[in-house]
């Protein structure tokens, strides 16, 4: 089987989806996959966080905000919202791109007018945005607070949060630095597919070459090598390997640009499916096909 990649499930079931439609045989597997990042931060009480970050502003930006909205007794599901737009009066404007950028994994949509320099400044807007919530999401941890029931008599002015640093601008044994490994598991899907059909997905519809371009031509290029490996390459239908392996070494007029294949790496593999859907016979270093 030819592994295409791992894909969430909504993306998983989408490619399946176009390539079952054109003939090609799929296989889901799901799988757990685990993803790691490390960073280093202060936790400590805001008199001690005070005491020994620089430019603190931005951060008490973030403390005003989130008293100022856990003392209106905002309730859970308009937290968030109230929350950013206390930040940035203008947020409601900006939302339907942070919902973007967030699925699209950091693609800043671009407007008619907006020059390289607004697109970088919208795109650093938005990343504040991030770090205003996670800085929101561990203050509230921290300081065991729950959204909706009225804390301002509980607040008081030395809470605890947690902040970011670069570990090469601070002391590594000062006693609030807190290195974080966070180990994020996550369900993705493999999808597998069957080499022998590949040649039918230059029958896939036109949506699918655009929306998974990248994949589109990963699949052309194991399907282009099966369709030439069909059939013996000259008047004997008996070859030896190495001249197999050269026949998987290739390139492919594409209209726009040539596609160059190399499947030497894998060329036994590929002559393990062909004998096994009967194309050729496979005696020691001879491969020979039987039509």
């Amino acid at each position: 089987m030819f592994k295409l990649g791992e894909y969430d499930e909504v993306a998983a079931a989408e490619i399946a989806a176009y390539l079952k439609k054109a003939g090609v045989r799929v296989e889901l597997k799901p799988s757990i996959c685990a993803f790691m990042e490390s960073a280093v931060y202060m936790e400590g009480r805001l008199s001690q966080l005070k005491e020994r970050i620089e430019d603190f502003e931005i951060y008490d930006r973030y403390i005003e905000a989130l008293k100022a909205v856990l003392a209106e007794g905002v309730v859970a599901e308009d937290f968030t919202e109230r929350y950013l737009s206390i930040l940035d009066p203008s947020w409601k404007e900006k939302k339907g791109e942070m919902a973007e950028f967030l699925e699209d994994g950091s693609v800043i949509s671009e407007g008619e007018d907006d020059s390289p320099e607004e697109m970088v400044d919208r795109a650093a807007d938005l990343l504040e945005k991030l770090d205003a919530l996670q800085f929101m999401g561990t203050a509230l941890e921290l300081n065991e607070i729950e959204i909706g029931e009225d804390p301002r008599d509980e607040l008081g002015d030395d809470l605890v949060f947690r902040i970011p640093v670069d570990p090469d601008e601070y002391d590594p044994d000062d006693e609030l630095i807190k290195p974080i490994l966070a180990v994020h598991l996550d369900k993705r899907v493999i999808v597998r597919l069957d080499e022998m059909t590949t040649p039918l997905a230059k029958d896939v519809d036109d949506e699918f070459a655009d929306e998974y371009t990248e994949e589109y031509f990963m699949i052309s290029s194991i399907g282009m090598t099966i369709e030439r490996l069909l059939d013996p390459p000259g008047d004997s239908n008996k070859i030896d390997f190495a001249d197999f392996s050269e026949i998987c070494v290739f390139e492919e007029d594409m209209e726009d640009f040539v596609m160059m294949i190399d499947g030497t790496a894998v060329a036994e593999e590929i002559a393990r499916v062909l004998k096994k859907d009967g194309v050729i016979k496979i005696k020691g270093d001879k491969i020979t096909w039987k039509k």
